[in-house]
């Protein structure tokens, strides 16, 4: 169905991005599906495909891997080549996705064409990296950021660092935006498609512990793989290592991972982007996203779970950049052309009973 997307936003900031020629043009454009869509499910199951790996040999950048300080080994995915003369995005694929995702892949391409040097992390333990310690690439990864910000930051200095995150991905940004306040290091952010707790998601994890499971037989031996993989609940799959992670049950995971109670506390612009029939992302904690002036919600009618279609010469199109990675260049774009003090602001304390009276939705 073709709609325009919904904006929700502080009326003044909103009015500056409309302003922008190319932003604003972005912003009131429909949203136009892909000819074979059919509701959430052909969406989200465009998505999946696009989340497949891409072969080594036609990886078009430049992978550079580390330890971090309590043993565990990333990486950063330079497209390309690593370059310091650009500004930076940084981009956090989803749950068992990586830099070698074909969605990610166009989202770096789409992010180079707009003028920006961009780097994917991939997590621990994700796809091609041997697992160096007992933690694992989960929703707690916004604890390794300030290392990889470290890096970046070395590599690029003197250089606006700006962030993309999908999916898990964008959970992570978000709760990093939130637990670092007015001394977070982007400059501006994109948030696609956070989602939430849901037993569809429990499929690609598993799989991806499948294929780590000679490593996890010798970290934990006594790990039953064969319950993991009859496991229909994302809850019991990460109950068998969320243990090792430090966590004491999972409810426990998942509240200290919850970005929702510090999304007031986010000081740089973010732009959480959704589709209303995303089954993974609901509820949408829209009252708490009202409060803080710098965040701006944009919501299609479709687009399913990270399914929203492209524009190609003959129409929208399911391959090639979507139109979440045009909105998301645009948008960090306009602030990167803008003066640091324009883009940073510290957002006053959120003491309303509202907040107050908040019960955390768990979010992966």
């Amino acid at each position: 169905m073709v709609s325009n997307p919904e904006l929700r936003g502080d009326d003044q900031e909103l009015q500056q991005l409309l302003e922008d020629e190319q932003l604003g043009a972005a912003l009131r454009r429909s949203y136009v599906p892909h000819w074979l869509h059919l509701g959430w499910i052909s969406s989200t199951a465009g998505a999946a495909v696009k989340g497949i790996p891409i072969p080594q040999s036609f990886k078009n950048s430049e992978e550079k891997i580390f330890q971090l300080k309590d043993g565990g080994t990333v990486s950063l995915d330079w497209w390309q080549q690593q370059r310091s003369d650009r500004p930076v995005v940084l981009v956090l694929p989803g749950m068992a996705n990586s830099s070698r995702s074909i969605y990610i892949r166009y989202t770096m391409a789409r992010l180079d064409e707009a003028g920006f040097q961009a780097v994917a992390m991939n997590y621990r333990a994700v796809e091609h990296l041997e697992i160096t310690s007992p933690h694992l690439g989960c929703a707690d990864t916004w604890k390794d950021l300030p290392e990889v910000l470290d890096v970046i930051e070395e590599a690029c200095p003197k250089q606006p660092i700006f962030a993309m995150g999908f999916s898990m991905g964008g959970t992570i940004l978000t709760k990093y935006l939130g637990e670092q306040g007015e001394h977070c290091r982007i400059r501006a952010a994109v948030a696609v498609s956070c989602k939430v707790l849901s037993f569809l998601m429990a499929q690609p994890l598993k799989l991806w512990l499948f294929k780590k499971r000679a490593q996890i037989a010798k970290l934990w031996p006594h790990c039953e793989m064969s319950q993991v993989m009859s496991s229909g609940s994302l809850l019991t799959v990460a109950g068998y290592f969320l243990e090792h992670q430090g966590y004491h049950t999972v409810s426990d995971y998942f509240l200290q991972n919850d970005p929702e109670p510090v999304l007031h506390k986010i000081t740089c612009p973010t732009l959480i982007l959704g589709a209303k029939d995303d089954p993974l992302m609901m509820p949408v904690p829209r009252p708490t996203i009202a409060r803080n002036k710098r965040l701006l919600l944009v919501e299609t009618e479709d687009g399913g779970h990270m399914g929203w279609a492209g524009k190609g010469a003959l129409g929208p199109q399911i391959f090639g950049a979507s139109w979440a990675d045009g909105l998301a260049a645009r948008f960090l774009t306009f602030h990167a052309k803008r003066p640091l003090a324009a883009t940073i602001s510290v957002p006053p304390p959120d003491t309303s009973l509202a907040s107050a009276m908040d019960v955390p939705r768990s979010r992966l």
